[in-house]
């Protein structure tokens, strides 16, 4: 048998395996679909490495996701605690906690349940011990399959699926800590990840399990939901129009029929045939609009080791800020983290997906070589097209570039430089070649009102510069 076809059938097994027992299930969504559903995210814990029951990925994933179905169950009378019933009234006890309402904002996608999931399942199931001895499948289930359907109930009848049992003992044992763990759930990275279009593809669950992983009150992430909230109030505004609608304004060799001088109607035929042929007929042309170069902003992050603590904090968040304020401009951006080398571009456009959790836990573990960064970022930027490119980079005081690649930079693009706690006696050759700079003491970040302060004076003063 081939290998491709081997792994078919080891993965249809497991499926049969998993749909049998959701003859468990507490949660009964009336829709269709609902396994399929389930099986998707457990699909998203098989990729971060959990295999748990898929019974209780269903319930669960249904309790974050469906509101109606939550407020159902929570309305039910508790049941009586015994070992019969003791799954029950843990499914119950989530229903009934508080801090899933916060959830009801925004639909769930399946990547983000699967996280939420895998946080709070992840103590239980490495005490499982089945974990050890369950057969795992060699690929990740399939979402079409004739085992889904009429046919699952009689197909989950002939399984024995006792397996699961020591699985609900571990979540029945751990109870409160499971609630303790959904309590404490952080919802400001959905609550980020909402104020950003969304991107369309998977988003990556590896850096949304950072993502909900990072420390409250010292991260990028809470600083950005002090700043973004705040520029959501701006508005993409129209500017005055600077030519005619209607009227004439020179004589031009081509336009249309309408737009013909009357006095070329009087040649005869010939003579009119032959001007037509050699573009000698003159037409009345419209005033029309400059044509204008693409306008671009980029926005370079320095992601050096030097930058870690209060630099990489404010910088980051300072960043995501900028790239959001343009975004409600009408501009065209892309953001990027430099070091030893320039990294990948990410599109302004697409942060409500996997480059937010990129941008917002890149590690900061390379050294930095900033002549040569800078040096292939402006061979990069002479071989694209013309544009009207406007560059913020932002840095620390020891940002050492040399002058000469600056000086070309700014023959490419208007160049703007944030300086976070640099030395008290900055000396950087190239400041006089820059369109604009600003220096962000430890004083301006000394309290949180203080850092919010400075950034969005930040933000209101590139922007600024950046329109004129």
């Amino acid at each position: 048998m081939e290998p491709a076809a081997a792994a078919n059938q080891a993965a249809e097994r497991e499926l049969e395996r998993q749909l049998a027992t959701l003859a468990r299930a507490v949660v009964k969504p009336e829709e269709a679909g609902a396994d399929v559903q389930a099986v998707a995210w457990w699909n998203g814990l098989a990729r971060l490495g959990m295999a748990p029951p898929l019974f209780v990925v269903h319930d669960l994933g249904f309790l974050l996701t469906r509101p109606q179905v939550r407020a159902t169950l929570a309305s039910q009378l508790a049941v009586p605690e015994g070992p019969a019933t003791a799954y029950q009234g843990f499914v119950q006890g989530v229903a009934r906690s508080e801090s899933l309402q916060l959830l009801d904002r925004a639909p769930l996608r399946d990547e983000i349940v699967a996280v939420l999931l895998a946080r709070l399942l992840s103590d239980a199931y490495r005490s499982w011990e089945a974990r050890f001895r369950a057969p795992r499948p060699s690929s990740l289930l399939p979402l079409a399959s004739s085992c889904y359907g009429p046919a699952r109930a009689e197909s989950a009848s002939e399984r024995d699926d006792r397996w699961v049992e020591p699985f609900i003992d571990r979540l029945v044992a751990q109870r409160s800590s499971i609630m303790a763990r959904l309590d404490q759930l952080d919802l400001g990275p959905l609550r980020l990840l909402g104020y950003f279009a969304p991107a369309a593809g998977a988003l990556d669950l590896a850096g949304l399990t950072q993502l909900f992983s990072t420390t409250r009150g010292t991260s990028a992430l809470d600083f950005c939901l002090d700043l973004v909230p705040s520029l959501l109030e701006t508005r993409r505004q129209g500017s005055p129009q600077e030519f005619a609608v209607d009227g004439y304004a020179s004589l031009e060799r081509r336009g249309p029929a309408d737009a013909l001088l009357s006095s070329e109607l009087a040649h005869d035929r010939d003579v009119f045939a032959l001007k037509a042929l050699s573009n000698e007929l003159l037409y009345y042309g419209h005033q029309r609009p400059r044509d204008e170069r693409r306008r671009v902003h980029a926005i370079l992050i320095d992601g050096s080791a030097s930058m870690r603590g209060a630099r990489e904090v404010f910088g980051r968040a300072l960043a995501l800020a900028l790239a959001k304020k343009l975004l409600l401009l009408g501009r065209v951006g892309w953001l990027r983290f430099f070091d030893s080398r320039m990294h990948r571009r990410v599109p302004a456009t697409g942060l409500g997906g996997s480059d937010l959790p990129y941008l917002l836990c890149f590690p900061s573990e390379h050294g930095r070589h900033y002549a040569r960064a800078f040096e292939d970022l402006l061979l990069e930027l002479q071989g694209e097209g013309p544009q009207d490119l406007s560059l913020t980079f932002i840095t620390h005081g020891q940002c050492h570039i040399p002058r000469a690649t600056v000086a070309r930079l700014a023959q490419l693009a208007s160049l703007f430089g944030v300086f976070v706690l640099p030395p008290a006696d900055l000396a950087l050759d190239y400041l006089p070649l820059l369109r604009g700079h600003w220096l962000v003491t430890a004083q301006a970040l000394a309290r949180p009102a203080d850092s919010r302060r400075t950034a969005l004076a930040l933000v209101d003063a590139l922007t600024s510069d950046i329109r004129t």
